[in-house]
């Protein structure tokens, strides 16, 4: 009777110290349930991480720099340097600016859009919507948005030398037809479907394909299908328009010769990029259209499913692309979908997670100069994984401005040389 009493208290003791020491006892009557995997899988942002890749991104060569994040507990954002060199102006979170190849995306929805409309198929050859356009009946649309048709990229030697190359062009009003023939006076790069091949060639054809099936030009399908529903008011296709209208960032361009003044590279016609590179917004609304994207506002879930359908683009097996759609794997295990953008004076980052809760837009004022744009890259880190841990950060403040060499390079959407 002792011996059993003694038992019951000591097990009741070893129980009551368990639960002091915080322990869940070995029974599912008592197991507390797991916290959702969301709850414990999404950290706060490190916006002091993202205003130093702001900082480096200006150590690196670029006037100023901004970011914007959107997240459930509201909006952050950072603002660093100048929108205008000459007269002083601060960065601006309002200011529009040219977002560069993020206008894939754009272009990629309306084309998908047009697929659930029953007006192309993603698989069919692009010949058979712009007949004799291009010399090989095996491309298709899909083979277009995922960059493996094979047509060569003509920026690669309309910018072989960066401001004569840009100044050559700055003006000047090109069809999309003299575009797809400076792509087809070079070498294929591959056989169609067979592997990734960055091009802007790719997008002059996407847009060809919005304006044959919509009669249409490409700027009223944004309208119609995107700016106004999702009431971006501060985006807008500008072609062939020179300007920015109002409250505006303007770029700088580095030359190929190191030390070189920067060119100021804000007013030009674009129309060298079209539906593959003109659009010009803000951070606002491009987290308004990366999150919208994300949580299935412009795409039915199986459409959404296609576009986000990725291969690698890269050995690191962290860098992906779907249809028009980049997607970036963090070292947090964080999945973000949404595009890279550089014309000439501006580098852009618009991202938004899978559930299209949390978005990121950053821009850097200058181009041609590779270490600003990785640089600028490192918001994604800082914004989507939070604070690293203390001895990675440890290393960080040491040199501020130094490159994590842990992360890849930026990818390129036009030619750089530095």
């Amino acid at each position: 009777m002792f011996q059993s009493s003694h038992r019951r208290l000591a097990v009741s003791a070893t129980l009551i110290a368990a639960l002091a020491a915080g322990l869940a006892p070995a029974t599912s009557a008592f197991a507390a349930p797991p916290a959702p995997a969301a709850a414990r899988a999404v950290p706060a942002p490190d916006m002091a991480g993202v205003a130093a890749a702001l900082d480096s991104a200006m150590a690196n060569g670029a006037p100023g720099a901004m970011a914007r994040f959107s997240g459930p507990d509201g909006v952050r954002s950072r603002t660093v340097g100048v929108r205008d060199r000459v007269s002083g102006a601060p960065m601006d979170i309002n200011a529009r600016f040219r977002v560069g190849s993020v206008s894939k995306t754009f272009s990629s929805v309306v084309l998908l859009q047009l697929v659930e409309e029953g007006r192309l198929e993603l698989d069919a050859s692009v010949d058979q919507y712009l007949p004799g356009l291009l010399p090989d009946d095996r491309i298709t649309v899909r083979h277009l948005l995922t960059h493996r048709s094979g047509l060569a990229d003509y920026t690669d030697a309309m910018f072989n030398d960066t401001v004569p190359g840009f100044e050559a062009v700055r003006n000047r009003v090109f069809s999309y037809r003299e575009l797809v023939d400076l792509s087809l006076r070079e070498p294929r790069t591959t056989e169609p479907g067979v592997s990734y091949k960055y091009s802007n060639a790719n997008f002059v054809v996407v847009g060809m394909l919005i304006e044959k099936l919509t009669g249409r030009p490409v700027s009223d399908a944004y309208q119609r299908r995107i700016f106004t529903p999702l009431k971006l008011t501060s985006t807008s296709y500008v072609h062939p328009d020179t300007r920015i209208a109002g409250l505006r960032v303007r770029g700088y361009l580095h030359p190929d010769a190191a030390g070189d003044p920067l060119v100021d590279s804000t007013e030009q016609t674009v129309s060298w990029a079209q539906s593959a590179g003109a659009v010009i917004s803000s951070p606002a609304d491009l987290n308004t259209f990366t999150s919208a994207l994300m949580r299935g506002r412009l795409l039915s879930p199986a459409m959404l499913e296609a576009m986000t359908t990725v291969t690698p683009t890269d050995a690191t097996n962290t860098r992906f692309y779907g249809l028009g759609l980049r997607r970036y794997d963090l070292s947090c295990g964080t999945r973000v979908y949404g595009h890279t953008g550089t014309v000439q004076g501006f580098y852009t980052y618009a991202f938004s997670t899978g559930d299209g809760r949390r978005s990121l837009s950053a821009l850097a004022n200058t181009s041609n100069h590779g270490e600003a744009n990785t640089a600028l890259g490192g918001t994604l880190e800082a914004a989507f994984c939070g604070k690293k841990p203390v001895a990675a950060s440890s290393r960080a403040a040491a040199s501020p401005t130094a490159r994590d060499f842990s992360s890849p390079p930026a990818e390129r959407d036009l030619p750089e040389r530095h």
